[in-house]
């Protein structure tokens, strides 16, 4: 208890000293709370008290984390209740309030609740139409009292959101593509100092196993913020004045990168495992393993240098990499590392196989952290 308390502290210090998704949170909490109270008033004003309850029960299910998402929930919401609303009325009015009625009634409205475009608010459907029949009799009295909680709840809602509307940034998606990045970088700069301090074991190629599983799970994420930062455009009056992007090409393609740079990571650690458990483990440590590791330090350093590029340089624009940089360096070094292996011996079983394998690996790893959009990568 003590540690959620903690937690939620630092949450609300950052919510107030920095801008971000404490913030972004902390304000959608408090939207969400005056709109419904404030259509609680009003719903209390001008409507009966059976309904008024509706009104900001529906402004919790209307406010959502972008005022796109926040007009497609109400929509669909509205469209569910109207249609149970109309259901119970009908069915009330022509049959009477028996169990039977209520039995085709059900039915009726469960396949009604399968339309698509309801999306997730289908079960309202059965759900309003089951409450305006028992409760309210199948009155149309009712049910038109029970509509208009629910447009009062929606119209409070909708303006809590379009007015206080988030924020229009990307500063997420950065900080996403940058954690992700810096992961992926860390992984590939763990393995190569291990090789140079003697070569991997067991634990060493089971933990490097474990954050290269993990990393698929960062990218996921990753994507999903990168996308939660588009939707946040969408609809919202402040890119008005912002100008905020509608997609974020750039975003996705470094998601991309990174995503397929740590699989061929993956398949880095699965070849280094096989390589740790052979006979001549030191033979292929010094022949190949050692050298092997500056190549991984590049893919390291281009990958925190993909994070590190944030979103200003465009796709398709800036100059040649410098001599210098991570990706041309790897890629010298590959060929160098691929020529002075052709040339030496290989004569130990498998040791050619191996060695291929992961070359492989690492220059396609160089080769997708290149064609990504960031740095000015040759």
């Amino acid at each position: 208890m003590t540690v959620r308390v903690a937690v939620l502290r630092d949450r609300l210090r950052q919510a107030v000293r920095t801008p971000g998704w404490e913030r972004e949170d902390l304000l959608l909490q408090l939207k969400t709370v005056a709109a419904a109270v404030a259509a609680w008033s009003l719903a209390s004003w001008l409507l009966a008290p059976g309904v008024a309850t509706f009104a900001p029960f529906t402004t919790l299910l209307a406010i959502q984390g972008t005022v796109h998402r926040s007009i497609q929930q109400s929509w669909r919401y509205l469209a569910a209740v109207t249609l149970g609303v109309v259901l119970a009325a009908v069915f009330g009015s022509a049959a009477g309030r028996t169990a039977w009625t209520l039995a085709v009634l059900l039915l009726v409205a469960l396949a009604l609740s399968r339309a698509q475009p309801l999306g997730a608010q289908r079960l309202q459907v059965p759900v309003t139409a089951l409450f305006a029949f028992s409760t309210g009799n199948g009155e149309w009295d009712y049910g038109a009292g029970l509509a208009a909680a629910v447009l009062i709840g929606i119209g409070c809602g909708l303006v809590a959101v379009v007015v206080l509307a988030p924020a229009v940034h990307h500063r997420d998606a950065d900080r996403s593509i940058a954690y992700l990045a810096g992961r992926v970088g860390d992984l590939a700069a763990g393995v190569a100092r291990n090789l140079r301090e003697g070569g991997p074991g067991e634990a060493e190629t089971r933990a490097w196993w474990d954050e290269a599983q993990a990393l698929r799970t960062m990218a996921r994420q990753a994507r999903a913020t990168v996308e939660l930062g588009e939707e946040n455009v969408r609809l919202n009056p402040r890119r008005l004045v912002s100008g905020g992007l509608l997609s974020l090409p750039d975003h996705h393609a470094r998601v991309t990168a990174l995503e397929r740079a740590a699989y061929q990571l993956e398949s880095v650690v699965r070849g280094l495992d096989y390589a740790a458990g052979r006979d001549n483990r030191a033979e292929l440590a010094g022949d190949f393993l050692l050298p092997f590791a500056g190549l991984l330090e590049d893919i390291g350093r281009a990958a925190h240098q993909l994070g590190e590029s944030g979103s200003a340089a465009p796709a398709g624009e800036g100059g040649p990499e410098p001599d210098g940089g991570p990706v041309a360096t790897g890629r010298r070094r590959a060929a160098e590392l691929a020529g002075s292996s052709r040339r030496a011996d290989l004569r130990a079983p498998g040791e050619w196989p191996l060695y291929g394998a992961l070359l492989t690996d690492a220059r396609r790893a160089l080769d997708d952290l290149a064609r990504a959009p960031g740095p000015p990568w040759t």
